[in-house]
C-alpha cells in the first residue's frame, strides 16, 4: 500500500517537515531509490538513449542524498498533493538529476554513457508505478569463483559479519532480500556489506598481481 494512503496525518506531518514523517518516507523509498541510481534507464521517448547508473558506490550514495534532499525541501514537500503515487514522483527527481549529470558529461566531451538496458523505460515505469528489479552482480560471482585461492586470502582476513555475508550470498546463491533476512537487518546493510566486500576483494586481487585496473 502506498505510504500515504488513507493516512492523511502522516501526509500532514510530511509537508510540515516533521522528522518522524521524514524519517518513515526515507526508509520507505531510499531502496527504490538507490537501484535507479545505481542502475541507470533508457528514455524510448528520445530514441533509446542510456543513462548510466552510478559509476560507484560514493557516486550512487551521493545521488540518493541529493534527492531527498530535493525531495524534503520545503518547496517540494509543499507541493506534493497526496493524491498521485509518491514513488514515482519521488523517483523523478532522481531521474531529472541523473539527465543533468548526464547532459554534463556530454558537454564536457566525456563521451556517451553506455549503461545497457539499465531498468529499463523509465517514463513507462513511472507512469505504471512499476517495481524496479534488480538482476544479480554477476561479475562479484565471477571473482569469486574463478579467483578462489586469492579470494580465500581475503576472506581470512574479514570480520564474522563479512565472511557469514559471503557463504550466504555466494556459496548459498541466495538474494539480498534472503541474505538480509538470515542475517537479520536491512536489504541496505546488504548492499553496504556487498559493496565493502566487493571493493576489498578489488583491491586485494589487484595488490596480487590478479586485476587490471
Amino acid at each position: 500500500m502506498p505510504i500515504f494512503q488513507n493516512n492523511r496525518d502522516l501526509l500532514d506531518r510530511f509537508r510540515r517537515g516533521d522528522r518522524d514523517a521524514l524519517a518513515a518516507v526515507y526508509e520507505r523509498y531510499v531502496d527504490a531509490v538507490s537501484v535507479l541510481a545505481r542502475r541507470g534507464f533508457t528514455m524510448e521517448s528520445q530514441g533509446h538513449v542510456c543513462v548510466a547508473g552510478a559509476r560507484d558506490a560514493d557516486a550512487e550514495h551521493e545521488l540518493v542524498q541529493e534527492t531527498f534532499v530535493k525531495a524534503f525541501s520545503e518547496k517540494a514537500r509543499t507541493s506534493y498533493d497526496g493524491l498521485r503515487p509518491y514513488r514515482p514522483w519521488l523517483l523523478r527527481i532522481t531521474k531529472n538529476l541523473m539527465i543533468d549529470r548526464f547532459r554534463a558529461r556530454r558537454k564536457e566531451g566525456l563521451g556517451s554513457d553506455d549503461g545497457g538496458g539499465g531498468v529499463g523505460d523509465i517514463d513507462h515505469l513511472l507512469e505504471t508505478n512499476a517495481d524496479l528489479s534488480m538482476p544479480e552482480d554477476v561479475e562479484q560471482d565471477l571473482h569469486w569463483k574463478t579467483l578462489s585461492q586469492a579470494a580465500a586470502a581475503y576472506l581470512g582476513k574479514l570480520d564474522t559479519e563479512s565472511r557469514d555475508f559471503i557463504r550466504l550470498r555466494f556459496e548459498d546463491d541466495l538474494s539480498q532480500d534472503q541474505v538480509a533476512e538470515r542475517l537479520g537487518c536491512s536489504r541496505r546493510r546488504v548492499r553496504t556489506l556487498e559493496s565493502r566486500v566487493q571493493k576489498g576483494l578489488r583491491r586485494h586481487l589487484k595488490s596480487q598481481g590478479l586485476l587490471g585496473n
